[in-house]
């Protein structure tokens, strides 16, 4: 089985993108956005019976939507400090959803990943704010339809299929 070429290697070793601009969309309260990093919203992944596996705190969250509205109850406003985040390949054949021109390329390109992050999260304002850290567990699948010629724009190029947070 072929290693994953450089450009796929450059794009796990750029994880910092999906870190910044998911942090991003917590901090600014725009947890209504959080959909579009996850693999839910991917027709051949979903057609391929993936969906996003989340748990919170060891609790089981059904859906994105869920997620959301587990966020919104931890009030705002909210703000997270990633300390630091690490990546790395997982599956180099990653092929669940993917078209059959793609499966069946000998590319190295079809990859799946695990980014893990640290960090804290402060609740509130001032005196009355909460601080926790916090730890997540992020494993990215390609999402099929960004990754060909022409793809629609604001597509993210990597989904998340899974996640585990646990805040401390």
């Amino acid at each position: 089985m072929p290693l994953p070429s450089i450009e796929t290697q450059s794009k796990v070793a750029t994880a910092d993108r999906f870190v910044e601009h998911y942090y991003d969309a917590l901090n600014k309260n725009q947890r209504g956005q959080l959909a579009q990093y996850y693999c839910s919203t991917s027709n051949k992944l979903t057609a391929a019976s993936l969906t996003p596996d989340i748990s919170f705190n060891g609790r089981v969250i059904t859906s994105v939507p869920e997620l959301q509205e587990l966020l919104e109850k931890q009030g705002t406003p909210v703000h997270f400090e990633v300390l630091s985040y690490d990546a790395h390949p997982v599956n180099p054949h990653y092929i669940i959803g993917a078209p059959d021109a793609q499966a069946q390329s000998d590319k190295g390109d079809k990859l799946s990943f695990v980014v893990q992050v640290t960090g804290t999260v402060k609740f509130g304002k001032g005196d009355e704010a909460t601080h926790k850290s916090f730890n997540e567990s992020f494993v990215m699948v390609p999402h099929w339809e960004a990754q060909v010629k022409n793809a629609p724009r604001g597509l993210k190029r990597w989904l998340v299929a899974s996640q585990n947070s646990r805040y401390l």
